[in-house]
């Protein structure tokens, strides 16, 4: 149905009127159709007391008509509308692009007579709309910088975004433990609501990709970017040499650069475009899981969410010493040298077999769930104004 104007499309899904919840308006840096990320995650577990409206980023092109359809029970998505190009990299542009953005979710927001509690930001380019919308609060969840995610030139603008967003809210959320310090003083200071996992979908028990049956064993699993701005190929190629009969499985989208270094390895196998629903029954297949992120760079604060999964899967994993997975130092190994990361790698394959072990990587994961971090959501959230 398309409302007056033809602005606004709303699919044949009507929102219920006997449901009395208060919404909550998300607008992400990650669209709906993106997998399954922290911010996917989060929206799910806010429709246990609220109604969602989830809005896809802007597109590089303008979009002056949006939609919204209902994706889960008391939850919406809506197409990002963008009246200019080149909001990500020029103020004024953003400043109309939000603006309009903002006309059309009242729009929509009025035809469904809804009260909106909380205005969520998880991307630092919509700080404009906090204000427009009648939220009676602001949330800033910072899952991470995205002025590192740009070329030099831009990040004056990303900082400054940044700096808008954490002013707008009354929460403030991080992804990890070194965000914080990596952040704009705020007050309150922000609170760290780490990443999670999905033990169910990560079981041990389950379907095994079937023509992974008969690789060459043992097998080193990675699943996530594969590009220069965390994945340290250089450290996987040097290992991968030093150890000619493991074999390396690294799922996910990779760059020309991130993946150059592993050029020539007969063992080291790169797959693109991996599924996310695939990926678990890939990682089953694995002996050991690996995070070989740089230390040091751009993007120590990150709290990679794909060591809970693969400590759901039961599986033991090594990673460079992250300053969010140190306290986890008791249930995985950190190794900061290819060195080093190698010794692990042998003594997490001597005890991938240890059931007990791989119990208490299980239980672990369990104690992380995005459940769990729902219940620790709700009570941050029970202080804010409705």
């Amino acid at each position: 149905m398309a409302e007056r104007g033809a602005l606004v499309e709303v699919a044949p899904t009507p929102v219920a009127s006997t449901d009395d919840r208060q919404w909550v308006v998300v607008l992400s840096g990650t669209p709906w159709a993106g997998g399954a990320h922290r911010q996917h995650a989060l929206a799910r577990e806010l429709t246990v007391d609220h109604r969602v409206l989830f809005v896809d980023p802007p597109g590089h092109r303008p979009r002056w008509r949006v939609r919204v359809r209902q994706v889960a029970d008391g939850l919406w998505q809506c197409s990002g509308p963008a009246l200019l190009p080149f909001g990500r990299h020029l103020p004024p542009a953003n400043r109309a692009n939000r603006w309009f953005a903002a006309l059309l979710l009242r729009r929509w927001l009025r035809r469904q007579a809804a009260t909106v509690r909380l205005l969520w930001l998880d991307e630092d380019l919509a700080a404009p709309v906090a204000g427009r919308l009648g939220a009676s609060a602001v949330v800033y969840d910072a899952t991470d910088l995205d002025w590192t995610f740009t070329r030099r030139w831009n990040r004056w603008h990303l900082r400054a975004a940044l700096r808008r967003a954490v002013g707008a809210a009354d929460l403030v959320l991080a992804s990890s433990a070194a965000l914080p310090e990596r952040m704009p003083a705020c007050d309150p200071a922000p609170v760290v609501l780490p990443n999670g996992c999905d033990p169910e979908r990560f079981a041990p028990d389950g379907p095994v990709a079937p023509w992974l049956l008969g690789q060459r064993r043992p097998v080193i699993g990675y699943s996530g970017a594969i590009d220069t701005r965390a994945f340290d190929a250089d450290l996987v190629a040097e290992v991968a040499r030093a150890h000619p009969g493991w074999t390396f499985l690294l799922i996910g989208p990779s760059t020309r650069t991130g993946r150059a270094p592993l050029a020539g390895l007969s063992n080291v196998t790169v797959l693109d475009a991996v599924a996310f629903a695939d990926v678990p029954g890939i990682l089953r297949a694995c002996d050991v899981t690996i995070i070989p992120y740089r230390v040091g760079g751009l993007v120590d604060y990150v709290h990679p969410k794909k060591c809970y999964e693969y400590l759901a899967l039961g599986k033991p994993v090594v990673a460079t010493p992250l300053p969010a997975l140190r306290p986890l130092a008791g249930t995985i190994a950190l190794a900061g040298d290819p060195q080093a990361f190698g010794a692990a790698l042998a003594d997490a394959l001597d005890r991938a077999d240890a059931p007990e072990e791989a119990a208490r990587r299980r239980e672990l994961a369990s104690r992380n769930s995005w459940s769990a971090r729902g219940v620790q959501l709700r009570t941050l959230l029970a202080g804010l104004p409705r």
